[in-house]
């Protein structure tokens, strides 16, 4: 799966050099989750909630088909962890990243406006690092899954587009953490 996507994406980065005018790059950025840690011992369970978050921020490229469709490869990630503080000093960090291969399909609604749908396959990555006292080796977790993504894009000039996004893809899952992937996001589109 790792060779799959890397080959998409130089392919989808060499692209621009037969005609530039297919080729687009953008980028977004998502709300920080406001997750928690439900952590059971001796029969009580304490809520912990996250005390410091990263803001998901993504980068993408595409390669234009045809007219309506597409071939997109993207990365997102925090750049950072979510960290919980735990009880006697414990402390758990979290980082999550994403990297997807999809076929794009746009509807023109007008000059303006348009909506798009993507469909593919997205590997997730979950790192934790557990620190204090009883904290065992650093964990990581990878689950490669389908991808789908919808969205409005808003044309504020030939080769800029505004866009808001729903992505969606598998749940990242180590013991009894769950670690979601769907994400809501900002972007800017920009094409040659």
């Amino acid at each position: 799966m790792k060779r799959i996507f890397v080959s998409a994406v130089f392919a989808i980065a060499f692209a621009p050099f037969a005609q530039a005018e297919d080729f687009y790059l953008g980028a977004n950025i998502a709300s920080g989750t406001d997750g928690h840690v439900n952590v059971t011992e001796g029969g009580t369970t304490t809520r912990h909630d996250a005390s410091g978050k990263q803001r998901p921020l993504g980068l993408y490229a595409g390669y234009v088909l045809s007219p309506g469709w597409a071939l997109e490869a993207g990365y997102s990630g925090s750049g950072g962890s979510t960290d919980f503080d735990l009880d006697a000093g414990r402390r758990l960090r979290l980082r999550t990243s994403m990297g997807y291969l999809a076929v794009r399909a746009d509807w023109k609604l007008g000059e303006a406006w348009s909506l798009y749908g993507k469909a593919g396959v997205a590997q997730g990555r979950l790192k934790l690092d557990a620190s204090g006292p009883g904290a065992g080796p650093d964990e990581r977790v990878h689950k490669t899954g389908a991808y789908l993504g919808v969205g409005a894009a808003w044309f504020v000039t030939k080769d800029v587009t505004l866009q808001l996004e729903l992505e969606h893809t598998t749940k990242l899952k180590y013991e009894e953490l769950t670690a979601k992937m769907d994400k809501i996001s900002l972007g800017v589109r920009f094409g040659f």
